[in-house]
């Protein structure tokens, strides 16, 4: 990667939209991280990388302002686990899939 990119990540899902009576849409929502580690050279590192993952992913699955309930329920749906996954693993840093795989349950 180059010098720009290092620190930026995309975070991607694919939303349905409501169904309606012209049929179904799927829409792409996105949201640039700035400023973080994607290569993290300890544990700890790569947790506060995985905690800004976990409210992009959040955002981009439309949890703002959401309650925790409602965010523990999101964290379960596929929209959460293929954004913050992908994300994770986009980088290849292992300590950074690491924090995404021991992500504490207890926020999912």
């Amino acid at each position: 990667m180059n010098g720009s990119n290092n620190r930026n990540i995309v975070l991607g899902a694919i939303l349905l939209g409501m169904v309606s009576s012209t049929g179904a849409r799927a829409q792409t929502e996105s949201v640039t991280l700035h400023h973080i580690d994607l290569h993290p050279a300890t544990a700890a590192a790569a947790r506060r990388s995985m905690r800004r993952i976990d409210e992009a992913a959040l955002s981009v699955c439309g949890a703002n302002g959401a309650l925790v309930e409602a965010k523990r329920e999101i964290r379960a749906g596929s929209c959460w686990q293929e954004a913050a996954g992908n994300a994770a693993h986009q980088s290849g840093a292992p300590l950074l899939a690491q924090a995404f795989a021991r992500f504490p349950l207890a926020s999912r």
